[in-house]
């Protein structure tokens, strides 16, 4: 055997020295693309992520601001604000309509946006986004419609008109003119007809990716881990490497694009923190990935000190196999574990019943290690004192008949 390979404990050669570690290193740019497609497919297409992601929006000082603007301009450009303040004017007033239409326009404004804070209007919101959302995933899957959400022409449309008759009602505006609406007022039109096959057949591409690339991810570590034969601990202090940087990485790329976005596309100066505050919401998820990727790496650092020399942690191994010895001992720090994963659940891992077997997985390949380790220490330091008094025997036989 050459110094290029790497054998297994009975000379089986596994593979070229260097590919794990090339393993490892292709395992974490798949890591970052992987994070950022499935966060893409979580973000648009799962309706309650949407909808977490609109209500923390909608939370936000800066945008019930900007919302109460839209829904006044709504409003005044649905009622004639003016020709109602005429008729209910004396006539030798009507002339002051005008100008009161525009005086009431800023405490409209300021009123809309109290009810926009409010716990009613937050339902609304939410169960406009949850409805509209639901439609839309639906017809990116080429599944059937919601009843309750119109698509004629090909336009997908988040539905607030309810919202703006209600609030008009708040300001006092009068019913009948309420009674004279259009359809469409407060209506935001979220994808059109040009656009669908191309998005659907990018939600097919997302669909498939997500779960392919994450499986290729895994293997990759684990099989990086497996051909390491003599340096596994290493190679498994290198996974752990390899989530932190992936994790670091998906924060820096988070921070640029959010701010090249906001420099792209808002030409508006005074609208840019308000872009950059909506980017930051709609990128939340992303962060929280890349944390939960960190702090995997992090652990698995931390199992691989565990698997190392050190006094500490030989007697830890060698504890953890004698609890293991009975049955008692080892349902116990099964159901330990467990606890610990419901009581933590870094990053939402039980969002997803993958993710969560994945995890579990992981922590009962973590404890079989350890108990494994153990047997094997505490067999070996069993041994030690047999073989010295086989060796003292050996000793004494041989010097009984030159006495």
């Amino acid at each position: 055997m050459t110094d290029e390979q790497t054998q297994s404990d009975n000379g089986t050669t596994l593979g070229p020295r260097w590919l794990p570690g090339l393993l490892v290193v292709l395992a974490t740019l798949l890591a970052v693309v992987t994070t950022l497609t499935t966060w893409t497919r979580s973000q648009a297409l799962e309706t309650d992520k949407w909808v977490e992601t609109s209500g923390a929006l909608l939370n936000e000082a800066e945008i019930q601001e900007a919302l109460a603007i839209f829904l006044t301009d709504e409003l005044y450009n649905a009622v004639d604000v003016t020709g109602e303040l005429e008729s209910l004017l004396p006539d030798d007033l009507s002339g002051l309509a005008g100008p009161l239409a525009g005086a009431l326009r800023g405490p409209t404004t300021d009123g809309i946006e109290q009810i926009i804070a409010s716990s009613a209007f937050q339902t609304v919101w939410q169960e406009s986004n949850r409805t509209a959302h639901a439609a839309a995933v639906r017809i990116l899957r080429d599944e059937a419609a919601i009843e309750s959400v119109s698509t004629s022409d090909g336009a997908i449309v988040l539905n607030l008109s309810t919202a703006v008759r209600n609030l008009g009602e708040a300001v006092g505006i009068p019913e009948s003119a309420l009674d004279n609406l259009p359809d469409d007022v407060g209506q935001i039109i979220i994808a059109e007809s040009d656009e669908l096959a191309t998005a659907q057949n990018f939600v097919k591409f997302l669909d498939f990716t997500s779960w392919f690339l994450f499986v290729v991810v895994v293997a990759m570590y684990v099989g990086a881990v497996y051909l390491a034969v003599g340096r596994r601990r290493q190679m498994l202090q290198s996974v752990g490497i390899s989530l932190i940087v992936g994790g670091a990485v998906l924060l820096l790329l988070r921070r640029v694009g959010i701010r090249f976005s906001v420099e792209s596309f808002v030409e508006d100066a005074t609208n840019k923190p308000l872009a950059e505050l909506v980017a930051s919401v709609l990128t939340e998820l992303l962060r929280q990935m890349a944390w939960t990727g960190i702090v995997y790496g992090v652990l698995i650092l931390g199992f691989s000190v565990l698997l190392g020399p050190y006094r500490w942690a030989v007697a830890f191994r060698r504890w953890v196999a004698g609890v293991a010895e009975s049955t008692a001992g080892l349902v116990g720090i099964g159901l330990g574990a467990v606890f610990l994963l419901l009581w933590w659940s870094p990053g939402r891992a039980f969002d997803r019943w993958t993710t969560a077997l994945l995890l579990i997985g992981l922590v009962i390949g973590a404890i079989v290690a350890l108990v494994l380790t153990g047997r094997q220490e505490l067999s070996a330091a069993d041994d030690r004192p047999v073989e010295s008094e086989s060796h003292a025997d050996d000793v004494e036989q041989v010097s009984e008949p030159a006495s």
